[in-house]
This record gives structure tokens, sequence and C-alpha cells, in this order.
């Protein structure tokens, strides 16, 4: 590709934004952002660099990142260890667009791009906490990322949710876990999407893998998957659920609205109407645990309620105006024809008082742990072997 033609391709952006590189600079190693203010914005060891990197692997002028017009290009400056976009090698200006990742010798940056309503200094560099970047175990984090997307390294978990009546599995929900080094726990897998702004991307992947790999779950009544706070119900989730149902109709999908999620009940109305006429449930996930949602309750009642881990834990010593609000809120639930589930069930007094308070369903490790498909599918098989 010619610098010419590499131009009327390049990515058009709205030129009132800001675009910026993010990154581990070292020695520190710590998540930095850096905006790209000037047409030509120069990377390398000198100090005379725009942005100067303190690394033998990087030249003294390394790289520039050129901004033309509403375009930018990245040019190496005939660098010893080479410039890469997305893992190829930089032999001529090559357009670059948000989400692109830069690596300069062995410092590695994500282009992003900003809404003019982001503020940023000439001089401020956007350093996260240490607290924050000791939840990872390498600086590496941006190749790890770019590395679980690509190869859609997302091992589902799944933990079941029985009947209180007679304690049989009903469902599961898909909990995600990871198999790329570092980032296996959801708590590191999700900080880590949160850093880079990747959470919704993270979010949909997730949801694809929990029912690619829940074909053998077509005998149980729902395969609870989550939403994230983030994402759009309309642009995001429905076509997303609408796909998976398309590509899976025998999946029992029962989709988890987080009340983050919840910002408008006409929208909620709207999204749980084409959802349910694809045959696909709803459920309220982290009831209690933040707004009430009373009036999404009665407005657009879900399938399912499940009730925040927070309102169960030690129900059975809990004081007796907790149980009767409980009680309250289970039977406003049940008016409207929604089964209410307790999720953090983790004794069997616990799971006692919660079928005695009219609870439908439990979730919680005294039913079972997350658990992968092979180990979750051997469990179900005994199980149906054993009744």
């Amino acid at each position: 590709m010619t610098f010419q033609s590499a131009l009327k391709t390049a990515p058009d952006t709205n030129a009132t934004g800001a675009w910026s590189l993010v990154g581990c600079l070292p020695p520190s190693g710590m998540l930095t952002t850096i905006p790209v203010q000037t047409p030509s914005f120069v990377i390398g060891r000198k100090v005379s660099a725009d942005l100067q990197l303190a690394s033998h692997c990087v030249s003294g002028r390394h790289c520039e990142i050129l901004q033309i017009g509403e375009h930018l290009f990245v040019r190496d400056l005939g660098s010893t260890n080479g410039t890469f976009i997305n893992r190829r090698r930089v032999i001529q200006p090559t357009p670059i667009s948000a989400g692109d990742h830069i690596e300069i010798a062995d410092v590695e940056f994500r282009l992003e791009y900003s809404s003019p309503s982001r503020d940023y200094s000439d001089t401020q560099l956007l350093n996260k906490t240490n607290q924050v970047m000791d939840a990872f175990d390498s600086n590496w984090i941006l190749s790890q990322f770019d590395e679980l997307m690509r190869c859609r390294s997302i091992q589902p978990f799944y933990q079941p949710i029985v009947s209180l009546s007679d304690e049989q599995v009903i469902g599961f929900e898909a909990l995600a876990r990871s198999t790329v080094c570092g980032l296996e726990s959801p708590a590191r897998l999700f900080q880590t999407a949160k850093t880079i702004n990747r959470e919704v991307d993270l979010s949909v992947l997730c949801r694809q893998r929990a029912v690619e790999c829940a074909d053998w779950m077509r005998s149980v009544d729902g395969l609870f998957i989550n939403t994230h706070p983030m994402e759009s119900l309309t642009e995001v989730v429905l076509p997303c659920i609408s796909n998976l149902r398309q590509c899976h109709p025998r999946a029992n999908i029962v989709v988890e609205v987080h009340e983050g999620a919840v910002q408008d009940l006409n929208v909620m109305r709207e999204f749980a109407k084409v959802l349910r006429g694809q045959g696909v449930k709803i459920a309220y996930d982290d009831f209690g645990a933040g707004q009430s949602r009373l009036a999404e309750l009665t407005m657009v009642p879900p399938d399912y309620l499940k009730f925040d881990a927070s309102l169960i834990h030690d129900i059975d010593k809990a004081a007796p105006q907790h149980r009767r609000m409980l009680s309250m809120l289970i039977e406003l639930a049940k008016d409207s024809a929604t089964q209410v589930l307790a999720e953090g069930v983790e004794t069997a007094e616990e799971a006692a008082v919660c079928k005695e308070l009219g609870f439908d369903l439990g979730q919680g490790f005294y039913f079972g742990r997350p658990a992968p498909v092979t180990e979750q599918r051997r469990m179900t098989t005994q199980r149906m072997v054993n009744d």
C-alpha cells in the first residue's frame, strides 16, 4: 500500500476528540495514559522526544505518530528493533485507529480515542494506582488481554441453580474464567478490561462462550448469562442475544440484567418484549444490593428475581424485621408470576430459612460450586443416575 492509498483508507474519526496511548512505561511498569497532541509525535529514548521511553531496546528517535487531517499514521524512523502495529512490522507509514496495538521495541501501547468531554492536560499523565497494578502478574497486560480476545480464551464455569422444594437442578449460571496466564480469576480479568476500556467487548465474548459450551444443558430450564452495566441493552445486548438465539435455537437462555443497565423503563419494556418474542427469559440480578428495582418489578416484571447474597448471608440468624422485609419483597415479586431466587446460600440452615420464606430457587456453595463444563456435565450425569 502506498502512502497516498493508505491515506484514503485510514479510519475517519471526529477531529474534535483526543488521541492517547495507553501502556506500561519503563522502568516503573505503571500503566499510564499519554495524550498525543502534536501533528508529529516522536517516540524514542532521547530527551528531545515527545514521549521519552527509558528502555535500551528503544532507539533515540524510534518512531513517529503523524496526524494528517483526521487520520493517524505510524512511521518507523530507522529503529534498530523495529516498530510493530498489531504484530506486523512497520515498513512504510501505516494507518492506525482506536484499539490498535503499537509495539515499540519492548514497550507496548494501545491507541485510544476519547470524546471532547474528556479533559487532557498538556503535561498530565494519568497514572493508575500501585494498588491496581499490584493485581497483575505482568506488565504486559495489554498483550495478555489482546491474546485472550483474539483467541477467545474464555473458559465458562457453570454453577447450579436448584429448586428449593426438592433441590433438583433446574439451571446453571455461566461465570467467566480465563485460560490466559495472569488473567485466570474473574476479578483480574474484568479489572484488566476496565483498565483498558474493554468491559463491553469482554462481556459479549463471555456470553458467546457460555452458550457455545453449553449444548449439553438442553434438558435444564435455564442457562443464565450475564450482562455488564456498561452495555447498552438495545445496541449491544439485544443484537448479541438475537444472534446467539439463531445459532443455538435449543438453548434455554436467561439474560441477567444488572441494575446499572436499567436507565429507562420504556427501553427495558421493549427490550423484554423483543427477547421474550425470541423465547428468551429475563432475570434481574443482585436485587437488594443497590436500588431496589421496585418500579421495574411492577412495570416490567422479570421471569426471575435474584436476591443478592448480602441479604441471604446468615439469614438463619437475622432479626425478625429482616425476614419480614424479605417476605414482603418475595410476595410482591410473586404477584407478577416472578420466580424468586436466593443467591449465596452456603449452609443448610440458610437454605431451610430461604425455603420457609418462600424462595423458589437457590444458588450458592451449599448447592454446588462453579465448575468447568466437563466437570459439571459429569456431576449432572451422576445426579441423573442417582435419581
